[in-house]
């Protein structure tokens, strides 16, 4: 029951929130409108100030749910990676729509917070998890080395741009719809360059083996399968 009155609370301060704005809405405000007792109100939540913060803890740990079941599941390639995580952050923000709304407007928390604290050490542990997933491939040249601040401006700055513009009404097409455009251009921004084969006292291959794979819009490889085919040298003018 204390659970349940909990999240009527946190729910109808979201409303409050969106419906008109953080500094304008009350806590006799939120506590008229949920239907509980001042007791039951304070109870739960000091302030409203505590309220604000306990729904952008519970907003990072639902999106970051997401995160910690992708990178459990040891995606086979940067490529898989990147477009699960941007099908991941795209599709909660849809389905989440009003609590994004609040995250983006407020920002971040008060750094002294307890909240706060909570959200850094989360967000350790996700990056930490990342980077050991990353980091073999960095060594073999397939991803370009960077820090995580740098790798996740990369990979979410854009969706978040597309998805503050869909929030505020700016777009027609959902969010969703351009997985596939960012997940190319992260891609291609985080790729490495390994040096060709010539470079490295080597003779370059005439045959390679090419791996195809069928994703979902989710990022979950449907289907993959491998080919052979002939290389063809390229002269140092080709584009």
């Amino acid at each position: 029951m204390a659970a349940n009155t909990r999240e009527r609370i946190m729910d109808t301060a979201l409303a409050c929130f969106i419906e008109h704005g953080y500094e304008q809405t009350t806590i006799v405000a939120i506590r008229e409108r949920s239907g509980v007792s001042n007791g039951a109100l304070f109870h739960h939540f000091p302030t409203k100030e505590s309220i604000a913060e306990a729904l952008y803890v519970e907003a990072l740990g639902s999106f970051q749910e997401g995160l910690w079941r992708l990178i459990r599941r040891r995606p086979r390639s940067l490529r898989v990676a990147v477009r699960a995580t941007i099908a991941h952050q795209l599709g909660w923000i849809e389905a989440h729509s009003d609590l994004a709304r609040f995250v983006y407007a407020r920002g971040h928390l008060d750094w002294e917070s307890p909240g706060a604290a909570a959200v850094q050490s989360r967000n350790r542990e996700l990056a930490a998890a990342f980077r050991h997933w990353l980091d073999p491939l960095v060594e073999a040249g397939e991803v370009r080395p960077a820090s995580m601040l740098v790798i996740t401006a990369i990979v979410c700055g854009p969706a978040h741009a597309i998805a503050q513009r869909w929030l505020a009404g700016q777009l027609e097409r959902a969010p969703s719809e351009y997985v596939g455009e960012l997940s190319l251009a992260a891609w291609a921004g985080l790729r490495g360059t390994p040096a060709p084969a010539a470079r490295a006292g080597r003779r370059a291959p005439t045959r390679g083996r090419v791996t195809l794979e069928l994703i979902s819009g989710e990022g979950r490889v449907l289907a993959s399968g491998q080919a052979s085919a002939e290389l063809q040298a390229l002269g140092t003018g080709a584009l």
